[in-house]
């Protein structure tokens, strides 16, 4: 645990050698000087005891100099310079630490976003992680500073006699081992309750939150879900005072070890001024030491607790900066033209990472320029996954994926950028201005007001707000808006790259069939001149398709227009039949 602590003593190297190796001498020193301290103490009192019989001044200056050069950079180490050094740390980590972080988000392959085994370790990283690794460095930096001033104590004491220094390490063994146990209790229970404090957090939620609180009020529900909260938090507070008390009873063991062994130093101590075995200087000295010898040992086994929980946030650090990443373009990329695509789908294959079940099993088919076309199919057909192979978040096992007789593998990704744009179902909701969430699809032209505008018309979203309206709930004049507002506004964004396809993964899910009909005929009327790729499981949408693609267990069933499909009475007609029946049923019962 602590070999691979010290990890962040050479993380902080790589950002800040100069202040790192300033910030270790600073604490070293500090505790070898607070450590001399005690011995001069001893020695300013022996020195005036023999001054008192006739012997030199001069020492009682010497020594009272060192005692008072030790409390001064003591103090002053744990103050201003303590203080200097941390903003100077911090500052150099945030200035060069967090771009790399940022930068290795970037680069990040868009299968480990999908990995289950990989979601802790992104999760600590988007979460200040200079800050962790920073505070790990001091944590290690108080646990080496702790243990020279118990050594330093420990030697101290020898000279009253090695049975001192023996005791303390017999008796610091099990003070530690105790202080661990009563530790390790509370972390279990902390870790047990995790799935609770969650729960808690998610009740409190819904009564602070506007629209389930709303709903709740009609409801008459407030109260059930009040009354929820305060039984499951009366049980993990009885919990955790219960388990707070067994654990205090390790720290009560603890303490009375070391009360056993200040009793018994005190009075070796006595006995040992009382027959002169020991000057009054060292008496004194070491009498008043014991207090700090205690607080130097408690703070010692909490750094190592400390210790025990922070450590592996370096194995995350060090596992995320290995993840694999994008390919970036080389000189080798192949520049093409992408004014009249023509994309081709050659005996694709394709298994998610981690799994064996093969999602796609040879799909083949073509899409013109200017296209429109649908991808419809049952759950798991594969339908986005052709979206995200053809997006090149993914690799296909096998087979290629052309653009005019080039495998998209070997383009260079600006030039695959104004070929594709799209809006997924999951599009996001930013909390800026609406100039900012259109200018996303494209930032080149963010102060391109003319060209925002127009996307803005493309995506049926012109007129929502002023350009430069904040949106959403993050500023107190911001925009609230509804969620097909957000939608359109998502289309919009990916409108405005000029590209020759869009790209529509289910955006419009939580519209009504009637809705999202209407929605997309409206804009696909508005984009007559570029090429459409829709998936939505509503076969309705799919009837407006100049061609419709039909996936069913991994493979390309059927292709056509809707006419087509319908004679055909494949597949697709019998999805088409369901749906218009169960629509027809409903609107039956309705009436």
């Amino acid at each position: 645990m602590f070999r691979k602590s010290l990890k962040s003593v050479k993380i902080l190297f790589r950002y800040a050698p100069a202040l790192t190796v300033s910030k270790i001498c600073q604490i070293m020193l500090q505790s070898i000087l607070a450590t001399l301290s005690i011995f001069f103490t001893q020695k300013i009192i022996d020195s005036i005891a023999d001054f008192l019989q006739g012997g030199d001044f001069t020492y009682i200056l010497i020594w009272g100099g060192l005692l008072l050069f030790s409390m001064f950079f003591v103090s002053f180490g744990r103050g201003f310079l303590n203080s200097i050094l941390y903003i100077a740390i911090k500052r150099k980590l945030d200035i060069g630490m967090t771009p790399d972080i940022l930068e290795k988000f970037k680069r990040i392959e868009y299968a480990c976003f999908e990995d289950k085994d990989v979601h802790d370790t992104l999760e600590r990283m988007s979460s200040d992680p200079q800050d962790q690794i920073f505070r790990l460095f001091l944590i290690i930096m108080e646990g080496i500073a702790r243990t020279v001033e118990v050594i330093g104590a420990s030697i101290i004491f020898s000279q009253a006699g090695w049975h001192f220094t023996i005791g303390f390490v017999i008796l610091i063994v099990p003070m530690i081992y105790l202080d661990f146990k009563g530790a390790d209790m509370m972390n279990k229970l902390f870790n047990e309750q995790s799935t609770d404090d969650r729960r808690l957090f998610y009740l409190g939620g819904l009564l602070s939150n506007k629209s389930s609180l709303f709903e709740l009020r009609i409801f008459n529900a407030v109260d059930y879900i009040s009354k929820k909260w305060h039984m499951l938090a009366r049980n993990v507070l009885d919990t955790r005072v219960k388990m707070t008390i067994d654990s205090h009873k390790y720290y009560l063991v603890s303490m009375i070890l070391f009360k056993c062994w200040s009793f018994f130093v005190i009075a070796s101590l006595v006995s040992g001024i009382i027959s002169k075995n020991i000057t009054i200087g060292l008496f004194t000295a070491l009498i008043a030491s014991i207090g700090s010898v205690l607080s130097n040992t408690i703070a010692l086994s909490r750094s190592m607790q400390d210790l025990r929980r922070s450590y592996l946030l370096i194995e995350h650090y060090y596992k995320f900066m290995s993840l694999s990443e994008i390919p970036t373009d080389s000189d080798h990329s192949e520049k093409f033209d992408y004014t009249s695509p023509h994309i081709v789908f050659e005996n694709v294959t394709f298994t998610y990472p981690k799994t064996e079940i093969k999602i796609l099993k040879g799909v083949n088919f073509e899409i013109m320029r200017g296209q429109r076309v649908a991808l419809v199919g049952e759950n798991g057909a594969g339908k986005s996954t052709i979206i995200k192979l053809l997006c090149r978040l993914y690799k296909p096992d096998s087979g290629r994926i052309l653009i005019n007789g080039h495998d998209i593998q070997t383009l260079d990704r600006e030039s695959l950028r104004r070929v594709f744009s799209i809006v997924f179902q999951d599009f996001c909701r930013y909390s800026l201005t609406l100039r900012e969430n259109v200018a996303f699809g494209k930032i080149t032209k963010l102060q391109d007001d003319n060209a925002l505008e127009n996307a803005l018309k493309m995506g049926l979203a012109d007129g929502i707000a002023e350009l430069n309206a904040p949106l959403g709930k993050l500023e107190e004049k911001g925009v609230d808006l509804s969620g097909g507002q957000w939608q359109r506004i998502a289309i919009a964004r990916a409108c405005l790259p000029d590209s020759e396809f869009v790209i529509l993964d289910e955006p419009t899910a939580s519209l009504d069939p009637v809705a999202e009909s209407s929605m997309y005929h409206s804009f696909i009327e508005v984009l007559k001149k570029r090429g459409c790729i829709i998936i939505s499981h509503r076969l309705a949408s799919a009837r407006m398709a100049d061609k419709i693609v039909v996936l069913s267990n991994g493979i390309v069933s059927e292709t056509g227009g809707h006419g087509e499909l319908m004679a055909a009475n494949g597949l697709y007609a019998r999805m088409y039949k369901s749906q218009s029946a169960w629509y027809s049923e409903k609107i039956g019962e309705n009436v």
